[in-house]
């Protein structure tokens, strides 16, 4: 990766939506170049603490910055032990397998790094964000009119505060679900950019999306009804997933694994649910009428709200899979 591209970086990194003073995002803008410009030495110089985490992923200069920034507090905590390769690249976050270790009672470990926030598009995400509550720094609940005009305005402030809520709402979704018995990864920990997870799969073959499997014939069946459950089990939970489909559940040797939860949404506060869930449903379904599986997404979608929102216990619940 060379130099040219990092110096895209900066510039991008330099892009402020503030709606602040001129001579203020001047100083904001100085202050962001000369940190890129030292992490940018940092790692062209090697400069790391002698026997300190020194990832053997071969990354570019600016990825391996991220990679020492996000992932080094979780080394340091003795949950993971060098990264080993990237797994997936996306718009939104970037997915490592890490090498556990051995205090974490696994073997790999994933990792899941969002992009730095100017390479994050959220002007999309307002239909998930009604009704969810707002996190400061900390991650705490906040209700001060400081935040709500950050938000507003569209802030640099505003913008960290919707980034803060973005990746603490997928760790704290995880582990709700993780606990109730949902079929998703264990998440071990997070920190400002990254949430640790578990992994699927080796080493060299991380487990696919359901989208690129070919299932056999006899497995589909079960493995519908399996994801059907769980889609009941996080409504009963109160988590609608908001972008489910065939692209977000990971498949490894007749076991499936829903993943991506940062839009997940509660039923009982946003006005969007009931289409979300629909939506979910529905591409759930869509993809196993490929097996011959004939379903009524409609129907499905109504059972469980009438249960889970209007508290009418007469609709039946779907039972798990072999019960």
């Amino acid at each position: 990766m060379g130099r040219n591209v990092w110096h895209d970086y900066e510039r991008e990194w330099a892009k402020d939506p503030d709606s602040r003073p001129k001579y203020v995002r001047a100083a904001s803008i100085r202050r962001r170049e000369r940190q890129a410009e030292e992490a940018m030495q940092f790692v062209e110089t090697g400069d790391a603490a002698e026997g300190g985490f020194q990832p053997s992923f071969h990354a570019s200069r600016h990825e391996h910055a991220w990679i020492l920034t996000y992932l080094g507090p979780f080394y340091d905590d003795n949950l993971i032990l060098d990264v080993l390769r990237q797994v997936k690249g996306g718009k939104e976050a970037t997915v490592y397998c890490c090498a556990a270790h051995p205090a974490t009672g696994t073997g790999l470990i994933a990792a899941k790094v969002y992009r730095p926030r100017m390479f994050r598009n959220l002007r999309n995400d307002s239909i998930y964000r009604e009704g969810r509550a707002v996190l400061d720094e900390q991650g705490k609940v906040t209700h001060r009119s400081r935040e709500a005009r950050a938000l507003a305005k569209k802030t640099r402030f505003g913008q960290d505060l919707r980034h803060n809520t973005w990746v603490t709402t997928e760790f704290e979704t995880l582990r709700r679900l993780h606990t109730a018995g949902a079929d998703v990864p264990r998440p071990y920990a997070a920190s400002e950019n990254a949430i640790l997870m578990d992994y699927l799969g080796t080493e060299r073959s991380p487990a696919p999306i359901l989208q690129h499997v070919a299932l056999d014939p006899e497995e589909a069946r079960p493995l519908f009804d399996r994801l059907l459950w769980n889609v009941e089990l996080m409504f009963a939970a109160g988590c609608v997933h908001g972008d489910l489909s065939a692209h977000n559940i990971l498949y490894w040797e007749g076991r499936a694994l829903l993943i991506d939860f940062p839009q997940a949404v509660d039923p009982l506060v946003n006005p969007h649910a009931r289409d979300l869930l629909a939506r979910d449903v529905t591409r759930v379904c869509q993809y196993f009428t490929r097996y011959g599986i004939a379903t009524d997404p409609a129907a499905i979608t109504a059972r469980l709200w009438r249960r889970y929102v209007q508290a009418d216990h007469d609709a039946a619940p779907l039972m798990p899979p072999g019960a």
